[in-house]
């Protein structure tokens, strides 16, 4: 299937004019596209990218009702460095949008922007129900807002991205949760903060996928606690387990690693944060990402899909 793409800017009038930058994936029906559209470009930063073997810009949507997956980026994130995951979801049928959660993403932390974590919470939460209000009322284009399903509506993450998918329908700091979330995915979560009674509270279907070589978020702080009091209390939930997964397992990193020498003139800077996040992840990763990513949207898309 084709994959469509777009960037949109949002902005937030009840919450001090937020702008969120936002992408979006969906199905395309154009044929014609995929021969002769133009690829979609992700830049990292002015003159360091690549082209998307995959997503068209700008193609018309498919026709038909889709279901909805906000996805929320990690902790020193970007909106666009999940583009194999959100790809990967579009080709499967979702309509995907994300945004920069100002505040928490990576040039936030460079230039010392970045928000408290209550902050953080808030704002990430407000920022799922911006995105999904944009959707349907026409924000991220008339033609897309005419072929989405309100019943379906799903919100995924990684990492903090994990916890605002899961806190998403719950709320958080005394913020009411999105009542149009029909389920929720963390991978990779970042969930030791949540406390018990939130857990509770969760009361849509929701999925861990946990990376069993996980330095960041691992299984003993992040997805055990949660899952085992998860697990008892309905059984609509689901924990899929990645052998090989690391941290990054969602995330480009993998794929930024192989391109990285084919790329001229790449700051420093990016070379070394790139080689950091190498150092901490499972030996072999650069043989067994491809697979780990693939299971993990066959997973995603298979747990949405039957809800």
């Amino acid at each position: 299937m084709t994959v469509g793409h777009a960037t949109i800017s949002l902005t937030d009038d009840s919450r001090n004019a937020r702008t969120l930058t936002t992408e979006v994936w969906y199905p395309a029906s154009d044929s014609i596209a995929a021969s002769s559209g133009v690829p979609t470009r992700y830049e990292l930063l002015p003159g360091v990218g690549f082209d998307s073997p995959t997503a068209i810009e700008g193609a018309n949507p498919a026709s038909g009702r889709h279901p909805v997956v906000v996805w929320s980026h990690g902790r020193t994130g970007l909106r666009h460095i999940y583009t194999k995951m959100c790809e990967g979801l579009a080709t499967n049928g979702f309509v995907v949008v994300s945004a920069d959660h100002v505040g928490d993403t990576l040039f936030d932390w460079l230039t010392g922007a970045n928000v408290d974590d209550e902050t953080n919470e808030r704002q990430r939460l407000g920022d799922v129900s911006v995105l999904i209000d944009a959707v349907f009322d026409g924000r991220l284009g008339a033609a897309l807002a005419s072929v989405v399903d309100p019943q379906r509506v799903f919100v995924a993450g990684h990492s903090y991205g994990g916890l605002t998918a899961i806190v998403s329908t719950t709320g958080v700091h005394g913020l009411l949760g999105d009542p149009r979330v029909r389920a929720v995915a963390g991978v990779q979560a970042y969930t030791r903060t949540l406390p018990g009674d939130l857990i509770d509270a969760i009361n849509v279907p929701t999925m861990l996928v946990v990376g069993m070589c996980d330095l960041t978020t691992p299984p003993s702080t992040d997805a055990d606690p949660i899952w085992a009091r998860l697990s008892s209390l309905a059984n609509q939930h689901q924990r899929v387990d990645l052998p090989d997964g690391g941290h990054q397992a969602c995330s480009d990193f993998s794929y930024y690693m192989e391109v990285l020498p084919t790329i001229p003139d790449v700051p420093q800077i990016v070379v070394d944060y790139l080689q950091s996040i190498a150092a901490e992840s499972p030996p072999g990763f650069a043989s067994t990402w491809r697979t780990t990513l693939e299971a993990q949207i066959s997973a995603i898309s298979g747990f949405f899909a039957a809800v």
